[in-house]
């Protein structure tokens, strides 16, 4: 369970996790929700979904807000700043779309695999005779990831 869902669950029942990668800059222009470049590689995010019985499966962003509040510049601002306010007003009931889904997976098993099921499935997978590679650690893990837009 990432933090969007952490924090959708105080409020909301039921909610589930869409794991996914930013693929473009933010349209709505934020600095901090979107790719200043065609670099990917540190891209991935979770975004929650939380089940309203008169709407279905609506589509929240709280950690997205809590990232404009940390780093949109100059930083540090407060929730009841006017940029963290308007990026709440766009990320409760949407997701920008810069922003492209891989799957809801949970307890993944990878085929071939020694390793336990994966908790979720959002980062580059690797296995060596060691074990399973750090996904959290591209650094040292090296894969790099591009986006291109296609017309």
């Amino acid at each position: 369970m990432d933090t969007s869902q952490i924090i959708c669950r105080r409020t909301w029942t039921y909610t589930t996790g869409c794991y996914g990668l930013r693929i473009a800059k933010s349209e709505l222009g934020y600095k901090s929700l979107g790719l200043a470049t065609d670099k990917a590689t540190k891209g991935q995010h979770c975004r929650a979904e939380v089940y309203q019985r008169e709407h279905g499966w609506v589509p929240v962003d709280p950690a997205d807000v809590r990232k404009v509040a940390l780093e949109e510049p100059p930083g540090n601002r407060s929730l009841g700043d006017e940029v963290v306010s308007r990026a709440r007003g766009h990320l409760f009931g949407s997701w920008e779309m810069n922003w492209m889904a891989y799957n809801y997976a949970h307890d993944v098993e990878l085929p071939g695999s020694a390793g336990k099921p994966l908790v979720y499935f959002m980062y580059p997978q690797a296995e060596t005779s060691e074990g399973r590679v750090d996904p959290f650690d591209p650094d040292n893990f090296k894969y790099e990831i591009t986006v291109k837009e296609i017309t």
